[in-house]
């Protein structure tokens, strides 16, 4: 189907949100949207999901869930202490130990339960994480730092240079119990994992903060 020309399609719209609005109604791609308006994507974006349109929208289904991970261009949260923390149910497990250059262990065994994860390094939190798989695998993860393992990589780097640094790393978990809401399934450790990284804003889990 051809589209009509972008200039008629907007010709009778007041505001840059009726634009982008009517665009999108008439089979324009959001990318193509934002340039021919000259605005940002994320604007584009947000308009969309204000008015409840959603075509386009990506949608993906991931079985292992992958860490939530926050934009860098964010602005930083005011330090938070491991005491929120503490106070609120997690544990201190153990430390991170430097041993060769860029090595490093656990000074606890980790137990296998899924649960979430914090490493603090000078009092403050620097990484939330979630692991449904096992605390213990989890954290050989961050030991090892597999290649294929974009993001255990890149904490392992940060790990390693706080170590580096003279800065000891303290692991926190915490492993809640699983709920239900009317009779389905609900994993209270995801929805803790990613409430408090919104609440908190690690550094750590910024994409594109690296060592």
């Amino acid at each position: 189907m051809e589209r009509q020309p972008a200039d008629q399609v907007i010709r009778d719209c007041r505001t840059t949100s009726d634009k982008i609005r009517a665009l999108i109604r008439a089979g324009y791609l959001r990318t193509e949207v934002a340039r021919l308006l000259d605005v940002r994507y994320q604007r584009v974006r947000k308009v969309l999901v204000d008015a409840g349109i959603t075509e386009g929208l990506r949608q993906s289904a991931r079985f292992e869930r992958s860490n939530v991970a926050i934009e860098a261009e964010l602005e930083a949260a005011l330090p938070v202490p491991a005491e929120l923390l503490l106070q609120r149910g997690f544990v201190l497990l153990g430390e991170w130990l430097p041993l060769a250059e860029g090595e490093f262990e656990l000074s606890a065994r980790a137990p296998n339960d899924a649960g979430v994860y914090a490493f603090v390094a000078e009092d403050r939190i620097r990484y939330i994480g979630l692991t449904q798989t096992g605390l213990r695998t989890r954290m050989g993860h961050y030991r090892r730092g597999h290649v294929r393992q974009r993001t255990s990589a890149r904490v392992k780097g940060l790990i390693a240079k706080s170590l580096a640094e003279g800065k000891a790393v303290q692991v926190l978990i915490a492993i809640p119990g699983p709920l239900e809401w009317n009779g389905l399934p609900v994993s209270t450790a995801a929805g803790l994992e990613s409430g408090l990284i919104r609440m908190i804003r690690p550094e750590w889990n910024m994409q594109g903060v690296r060592p």
